[in-house]
């Protein structure tokens, strides 16, 4: 079966890397969707013996299994916030709920409650209370004593992109009108936009994890190692196809290997004849379709004497995630949290 060999000092490294970009800001952690497919609670407990004491999730449920995992004195924010029903959960699990909308608002303000951050829409037109509710309800808005007033920036990704200067100045107005509360603007690709974007608290997720695409002056290692191995060697001949819908003809004799994993295991179809697998070092080039459980590769020109039983890295020091996101029109964040249950995760 496919293997995810999850890095957890490495991942605890890349969290230490980005809170020196933003001396004084605290770095949190986000581990939303079981530590974008790798395992919150082992992740957030690493994290949390190296120092981490703050991790966003987006679900109540979440929050409470992360909160049996980490135990108490860490901070959990959960960025969904409550439906009915859900305020008293959030008291009992010592939960942040993040307040973007109306009807948060009347919730927490009509119930029992704990603490509350306020997130604010910069822009982005997802989630988020208006900035104009900031002016006309600021004072109502004070009297919750939120921990936290964040937003999120839509195309930190990008640079160039004036979106982000016009977000940043739009936040600091919200900053300044809550002048003792922390702020917080920067997910992963925000913590490399520079110091005016930390601010109080910086929220990488991806980056965490080895993904996203940081400047020159920073270097991530590698979150996890995800393997297969080949179960199958042999020649296909010229003239013949592989795959389902013989999308890769042969024009001369080829040597091939089956691995066992698929799209069922999180490698997606969409990387059909462009993702590579990694033997030795040594990339390999998929030949045709992907299929649920089965990839063939092209290992002509691989390492010699590949048998049955050798592995193959599909992410991992030279299967960079990125670069195979890129591969299948996609990003890292799909990649890792596609990764199916078949997948066997250990920890290093």
């Amino acid at each position: 079966m496919p293997r995810a060999t999850v890095l957890t000092s490495n991942i605890v490294d890349n969290w230490r890397t980005l809170d020196a970009l933003h001396p004084g800001a605290t770095t949190a952690a986000v581990v939303k969707a079981d530590a974008y497919g790798l395992g919150a609670a082992k992740v957030a407990r690493a994290l949390k013996i190296a120092g981490c004491q703050t991790f966003f999730v987006a679900y109540l449920e979440e929050g409470m299994a992360l909160r049996k995992a980490v135990g108490k004195g860490a901070r959990i924010f959960v960025l969904n916030g409550p439906m009915r029903g859900e305020v008293a959960a959030y008291r009992d699990a010592e939960l942040t709920a993040v307040l973007s909308s109306e009807l948060h608002l009347k919730l927490w303000s009509t119930a029992a409650r704990g603490t509350c951050a306020i997130h604010v829409d910069t822009g982005m037109n997802r989630l988020g209370l208006p900035l104009a509710m900031i002016d006309t309800e600021a004072t109502a808005l004070r009297r919750l004593a939120p921990v936290l007033v964040m937003s999120h920036l839509a195309c930190a990704d990008d640079p160039k992109n004036p979106m982000n200067a016009a977000q940043r100045r739009a936040f600091e107005e919200v900053a300044d009108t809550f002048p003792d509360t922390p702020a917080s603007l920067a997910n992963s690709a925000g913590c490399y936009l520079g110091k005016g974007y930390g601010f109080d608290l910086t929220r990488p997720g991806l980056a965490l994890y080895g993904g996203t695409t940081p400047p020159a002056n920073v270097t991530l290692k590698t979150g996890v190692v995800l393997e297969s191995t080949i179960i199958n060697v042999f020649k296909g001949r010229k003239d013949t196809s592989v795959g389902y819908g013989a999308t890769y003809s042969l024009s001369e004799d080829r040597l091939l290997a089956t691995c066992a994993i698929g799209y069922a295991d999180g490698l997606l179809r969409a990387g059909s004849g462009k993702l590579k697998g990694w033997i030795d070092g040594v990339p390999c080039p998929v030949a045709g379709r992907i299929s649920m459980d089965l990839v063939t590769l092209d290992i002509t020109d691989g390492p010699k004497g590949i048998k049955p039983g050798a592995h193959v890295e599909f992410l991992g020091e030279h299967a960079k995630l990125e670069a195979q996101a890129a591969a299948c029109g996609t990003l890292g964040y799909e990649l890792l949290t596609g990764l199916g249950p078949r997948v066997q995760r250990n920890y290093r």
